[in-house]
């Protein structure tokens, strides 16, 4: 799978542009480009983005204890693109996520529920879905404490589990440390996947006084294969990375 450059970078957010104008409508991102977390989830949004040749829809976003206000969803295509010609795409969640109570015994949370599907144009062409990769920069300190991040995958189409992916930083003692994980789908089906229902959990828990428990991104990433038959309709590389717009 390719990787993006510069994993840690937080990156400058700018203005996200719509498909159609009131309202309602698709948001368009292209690579970089954010969107408000609150915004999008706001009285009246579709509560839909593109990214490339990805159609994402955020269903519901729950905390008890976070302002999404203050939390961005920014794109992510990636530079290079794979073997197949195909780029990767995702988004980062971006935002204070911290445990502001230290030693008050409350895990600090946020649920999010997602649909990724390859967008109709793409899929007439070949483009499936193959994998999806996870990766944050939390961090955790005093007994007990813990930054986490938990994602179940399921077939938009036939409602199958298609796995778990796990990030986190348990301060232990011992500390166990994961930053990144991943699912590869093609042992699965290695005709690769049109749509994915997501659902991310992510949680925060300083238990000491002198304790803490943060992270800034949660990275969201998908790669894709050419379906069977599928190079010519795909140009090999030129009709999906000829419409990039290059970071």
């Amino acid at each position: 799978m390719q990787r993006f450059e510069k994993t840690l970078a937080m990156l400058a957010p700018v203005t996200a542009l719509l498909v159609s104008a009131g309202a309602h409508g698709v948001i368009v991102l292209q690579n970089n480009e954010t969107v408000n977390l609150g915004a999008l989830m706001s009285t009246g949004s579709d509560r839909m983005f593109i990214i490339d040749d990805k159609l994402f829809t955020f269903q519901y976003v729950t905390t008890p204890n976070f302002n999404i206000q203050q939390f961005d969803v920014t794109a992510k295509i990636s530079e290079n693109v794979n073997e197949y010609g195909l780029r990767d795409v995702g988004f980062d969640l971006t935002g204070p996520f911290v445990d502001g109570g230290p030693n008050d015994q409350t895990v600090q949370d946020m649920n999010l529920q997602y649909k990724v599907e390859i967008l109709p144009e793409f899929y007439a062409r070949g483009v499936r879905l193959r994998d999806a990769f996870l990766a944050f920069n939390g961090s955790a300190g005093g007994t007990g404490s813990f930054a986490r991040v938990a994602e179940t995958i399921f077939e938009t189409d036939t409602g199958d589990l298609l796995g778990n992916m796990n990030v986190f930083y348990n301060f232990g003692p011992p500390a166990t440390i994961r930053l990144a994980d991943e699912i590869d789908f093609t042992a699965q089906n290695p005709l690769g996947y049109r749509s994915l229902e997501c659902n991310k959990n992510l949680k925060f828990f300083a238990n000491t006084d002198g304790g803490f428990s943060s992270c800034s991104f949660v990275r969201q990433q998908f790669s894709q294969i050419p379906a069977p038959g599928a190079f010519a309709l795909l140009g090999i590389a030129g009709v999906v990375a000829g419409r990039r717009r290059r970071a």
